[in-house]
């Protein structure tokens, strides 16, 4: 029976089945007062006939706002796309002529290490880390972009366009995660999200810690009044 588990588990990875996990919302070995943005895939899809980027960007808020870590965290939430009027890069806030942040996937590994590493042509990792922790190693999902490799928008391919928007694929490290093929607004593919800079704060004390600090300082005052 172990086996025939062990057989079929194989199976499921070998047939690129995704897998979830915990998010990670402060990035590992980051100090308090670091800065750093987040970004993720979202788990939910969407068309491409909108050319106002205030709609992709309710879009992106709306599936971070859905996970309770992500809404915790306060942030502005917007889509790495682009349209007619606006540029993903600048959507973003992160334009190459500003260094930027490091930019985070949600399972705690870097993306990119700031603005112009971002739009250089490739990325530290392929962005397939939805807001659940879920991630697709070995789907090519195809990501509404509107945009080409630079971050600046597709010159007749942007978000909206009547002939069609550009897309990227979301399992590629190279150009193509942002600027891969253009396809029909009619189709319902996924986005990109991208939190405003996030400032790393305080680790509070863990709950049993505080509690022996708090009965040590107790004790002390005690033994202070006891030898009055």
């Amino acid at each position: 029976m172990l086996r025939s588990a062990v057989t079929v588990l194989t199976w499921l990875v070998a047939m690129g089945v995704s897998s979830a996990h915990a998010i990670t919302v402060v990035p590992t070995g980051l100090n308090p007062g670091d800065q750093y943005r987040l970004a993720f895939l979202t788990s939910m899809t969407r068309d491409a006939f909108s050319l106002n980027i205030a709609d992709y960007n309710a879009f992106v808020t709306g599936v971070a706002n859905s996970v309770a870590e992500l809404a915790a965290l306060g942030t502005t939430w917007t889509a790495i796309g682009s349209t007619v009027t606006v540029d993903a890069r600048d959507n973003t806030g992160t334009n190459p002529s500003s260094v930027g942040v490091p930019i985070y996937l949600l399972n705690d590994t870097k993306l990119a290490d700031n603005n112009a590493d971002l739009w250089d042509g490739t990325i530290d990792t392929p962005l397939i880390v939805e807001e659940t922790g879920t991630t697709h190693p070995f789907e090519l999902i195809e990501v509404w972009s509107g945009s080409l490799r630079e971050g600046v928008r597709h010159p007749s391919n942007y978000l909206g366009r009547v002939e069609g928007s550009r897309f990227g694929f979301a399992t590629i490290d190279d150009f193509r995660w942002i600027s891969a093929s253009v396809g029909s607004n009619y189709a319902n593919r996924p986005m990109y999200a991208m939190s405003d800079v996030i400032t790393a704060a305080a680790v509070p004390m863990p709950g049993a810690v505080w509690l022996f600090g708090s009965a040590l300082g107790l004790m002390g005052v005690m033994q202070r009044k006891i030898r009055a």
